[in-house]
């Protein structure tokens, strides 16, 4: 109770000072300034942000370069719409001026709520050590699952069963949708027999890892209505989430489990979700190495921002939700298709508190062509905007004004492709038709436009410099906007038509080609060249409109620059591995058999195959390295890891050739899993891949340092300049090739991948035990297998 009063004493105070400071602000940003006036007010302004800048971790004086900020901000405000709107226009033209009016205010809103949101980031400690297992609450870890491959599954369910935890105390569900009674009796005869075929697949691979298959009756509610059905039947007092693919490392329950002892208010801890694999867009455009991935802002800076207003959101997988706050609030909310958004908003109104574990302690996939990406996007687009209509935050009855802020926050940026279709397209509405959408001269815009970008641009550098480059938001947002603009617009319009689609994370795709989808974007850069050929062509024939044709033209020439290179975003590069491979340095033997046995190193590893380093001389058994050269594409061999964590199952794993390369000391083999395996194997290769949660750590780390923000314009002009005539050609040569009816097939593929489990201290059971039927319906909710009791007393907390 102290800690909370002390807390909003805190926020209390902070609100206080932010209010008098916005409204000094305020008030000095409305006095009116002659041109040359302002234009020493903005290039001091411009100084102060620029020397404050690299002292911005300091918060006084990140303070201070926000207020400056915000000041070059309202002053742009008050400026633009006291003087630039076309009052004595025509119809068109004040629409159209209106409607850019809007989107600018959108703009600066997310300015705004972005400097409020990352203010003061939380930075939470690692939770209290737990001295006794008996004081460790009982913890249901549900896998949701519609139609994902047999093997994701089984990498996910595996590692969530050997995390560190008491074994009486732990359960691991998978919820299968793809397995319903609905669908194992469905009308159409292929459906029903391949759900039946799944059913009887997922309860066999069940029955092996010793977790419990869950299905339904019906399919109604999609993944909240799935994981609210499977709750019906089970009583831990946390429940575990976890999407197909996202495999938890050995201490997820370490870092997070204390938290819910420590404050008995707490319904959510949220962790980062991380990816091995590179999104389409990174893929596609070639971004560099150490540019962080797209969705690093998000859990590196906002997610701890909006912890610090007690706002964390659930993001529906790496997380752990209290059953009791659940249970209050009816079960998983399920009115939106971002079920995850809309039950930490119904809980959070509650009361209840919130928590973000800034640590890496799951890894998985990210959609692996561009028209899945969009899928995703426009679900997450559509949902956003269904909570807004639905369930609007700012009216909501039992949250703080900072948690409204938060969640304003998160869901006006999802009006961003409708406010970037604007700026896009404003330019055209003068190229094209002559509509007057800004009146203002080249020393006007020079001062009040480009000192508001200049500060914008420093101000987001100095936020987001360690998470996102300059720039490469545009790129993103510009590349979604045409196809999220279409799903915001839909559910404005009918709020509660999206429906809840799965997004593919196993596709391949064999050779380059132009994604199906790319139409739009290709429509979209087509205008934005049409818009620049007419500012040439109006720059010629109206000399007298030179001034505001310079502005307008300039504007469309950077439109050009920001949709031509995500125009490489829909020139898809070939993936020919639905499992990404993991790079790792593990100690190893190679058998080669009649038993002749080699030093080796794992060089990297997936759940198809993996790679070693053997190097020339190394036997340590039998008759020499210079068998080694004997090795050939398809020779059966065996690789045992000698991994030296306690209890670690060292079990070997049996391989065929599939490669071999000599270097002068070494050879380098790559090797793919023998299709029948040995219990034991399995376990082999999840603890090389997964037992660590602090390489994805050290990952998401190595990409903190970006560029300032000369250094990271002048980057993006250079991808640019390399990717606009690359993307052109492709496409191009696309249009121009035969197209039978089985080229460019994106394809899912689903290996011969191998279920496992891992732990440390824990030897995995390797004898099948007997099934234990659950629940009064073995359909709809049983046990395939029994799990290992637990030794006796677990220590509890993540050790650094």
């Amino acid at each position: 109770m102290l800690k909370d009063t002390t807390r909003g004493v805190e926020h209390a105070l902070w609100g206080v000072v932010g209010i008098t400071l916005l409204a000094a602000v305020v008030f000095l940003a409305s006095v009116p300034l002659s041109t040359p006036a302002q234009a020493v007010v903005a290039i001091c302004a411009v100084i102060v942000v620029a020397l404050l800048k690299p002292a911005a971790h300091v918060p006084m004086v990140r303070y201070v370069l926000l207020a400056t900020a915000s000041f070059i901000v309202l002053r742009y405000l008050f400026w633009r719409i006291s003087y630039t709107l076309p009052f004595d226009a025509d119809i068109p033209s004040q629409i159209a001026a209106y409607v850019l009016l809007m989107a600018e205010l959108q703009a600066v809103c997310v300015f705004f709520l972005s400097a409020f949101v990352t203010a003061q980031p939380a930075d939470r400690p690692l939770p209290p050590i737990i001295d006794y297992a008996e004081e460790l609450p009982t913890v249901d870890v549900l896998v949701p699952s519609y139609n994902e491959p047999a093997d994701m599954l089984s990498v996910t369910l595996a590692a969530a069963s050997m995390m560190r935890y008491p074994r009486d105390r732990l359960k691991v569900i998978l919820c299968d949708d793809g397995g319903t009674d609905q669908r194992c009796n469905h009308s159409d005869p292929d459906l029903a027999a391949a759900s039946r075929r799944r059913r009887a697949e997922l309860q066999e691979m069940c029955k092996e890892l010793g977790v419990i298959y869950a299905t339904r009756e019906r399919n109604v509610g999609a993944k909240a209505g799935n994981m609210s059905s499977a709750l019906e039947n089970l009583d831990g007092e946390l429940v575990v989430v976890l999407d197909a693919d996202h495999v938890p490392t050995q201490d997820f329950l370490e870092r997070t489990v204390g938290h819910f002892i420590a404050d008995p208010k707490l319904f959510l801890v949220q962790t980062p979700h991380f990816f091995i694999n590179k999104d389409p867009i990174e893929r596609n455009l070639g971004l560099a190495e150490k540019c962080p991935p797209e969705n690093e802002m998000f859990y590196g800076i906002i997610q701890p921002g909006i912890d610090n207003w007690g706002s964390t959101l659930f993001c529906g997988s790496a997380a752990i939700l209290r059953r009791q706050a659940l249970d209050e609030a009816g079960g998983f909310a399920g009115e939106s298709i971002t079920e995850d958004a809309e039950t930490a908003l119904d809980i959070h109104a509650r009361g209840w508190h919130s928590m973000y574990v800034n640590h890496a302690v799951i890894a998985g996939l990210q959609p692996e062509t561009f028209s899945s990406f969009i899928g995703q996007r426009s679900r997450w687009a559509s949902g956003m905007m269904q909570i807004f209509l639905l369930k609007n935050p700012i009216f909501k009855r039992g949250l703080t004004i900072y948690q409204r802020l938060c969640y304003l926050n998160m869901i006006g940026f999802w009006l961003f492709p409708l406010v970037r279709m604007v700026f896009l397209c404003a330019p055209l509405a003068y190229l094209f038709f002559g509509l007057e959408i800004f009146s203002a001269n080249v020393e006007q815009f020079s001062v009040y436009v480009l000192s508001y970008l200049v500060v914008s641009l420093l101000v987001q550098n100095t936020l987001f410099r360690r998470y996102r480059w300059p720039l490469i938001s545009e790129l993103y947002e510009t590349a979604q906007t045409p196809y999220l603009a279409r799903a915001v617009l839909s559910t404005f319009w009918s709020p509660r038509s999206p429906s809840f689609n799965v997004t593919s994370k196993d596709e391949t795709l064999d050779k380059e080609s132009v994604s199906p989808i790319a139409r739009p974007l290709i429509i979209l850069f087509l205008l934005m060249v049409a818009g620049v050929a007419a500012g040439i062509t109006r720059y010629a024939l109206f000399p007298g409109d030179r001034d505001a044709v310079t502005i307008v033209t300039g504007w469309a020439i950077f439109n050009f620059v920001v949709v031509g290179t995500a125009l490489g975003a829909v020139c898809e590069k070939p993936q020919r591995r639905a499992r990404p491979r993991v790079s790792v340095r593990e100690a190893a033997t190679l058998h080669t058999g009649d038993g002749l046995e080699y030093a080796a190193t794992l060089l990297d590893v997936s759940m198809g195959g993996t790679r070693i380093e053997v190097p020339l001389g190394s036997a340590t058994k039998g008759a020499g390295s210079a068998l080694l050269a004997s090795l050939r594409p398809g020779q059966q061999v065996t690789v045992r890891p000698l991994l030296k964590d306690e209890g670690a199952p060292n079990f070997p794993i049996l391989c065929h050739v599939a490669s071999v390369q000599r270097s002068p000391h070494a050879l380098i083999v790559g090797l793919s899993y023998a299709a029948q395996q040995a219990r034991g194997a399995r376990f082999s290769v999840a603890s090389i891949m997964f037992r660590d949660s602090l390489m994805w750590q050290a990952k998401r780390l190595q990409g903190r340092n970006g560029p300032g923000l000369v250094m990271g314009v002048l980057y993006y002009l250079w991808l640019a300049i390399r990717t606009i005539p690359a993307s052109v050609m492709a496409i191009i040569r696309d249009a121009l090739s035969p197209k039978p009816d089985n080229t460019g097939e994106i394809r899912a593929v689903i290996e011969q991948a191998h279920p496992f489990r891992f732990g440390v201290e824990m030897q995995p059971s390797f004898a099948d035990p007997a099934p234990q039927p659950v629940g009064a319906d073995p359909i709809t909710l049983h046990q395939d297998a029994a799990l290992p009791a637990d030794a006796g007393p677990r220590k509890s907390g993540a050790t650094q």
